[in-house]
């Protein structure tokens, strides 16, 4: 089954995983995005009200499209994924 966007909900990725693969801490990429860090920790729960100047700046350090990157609670796309057949 594909998200919204036509991509399979097993690619897309949150900003925390994205953050952890590329090795970074929480405090280096808000610098890198230009938030503070209080602002990114609150995205990494829930990133449904990211700036769309943000979500390209997001695209930009990680190297993927932001359709790869999942904008929203961390709960409902676990919940999404266990639900998808493997």
């Amino acid at each position: 089954m594909s998200s919204e966007n036509g991509v399979p909900f097993y690619l897309i990725q949150t900003i925390y995983s994205l953050r952890l693969k590329n090795g970074m801490n929480p405090s280096e990429l808000a610098n890198k995005i230009g938030v503070t860090l209080a602002e990114y920790e609150g995205w990494e729960k829930d990133s449904s009200d990211i700036s769309y100047e943000h979500i390209l700046k997001l695209e930009e350090v990680f190297q993927i499209p932001s359709r790869y990157i999942y904008f929203g609670s961390d709960v409902t796309l676990y919940n999404t994924q266990k639900n998808q057949p493997k």
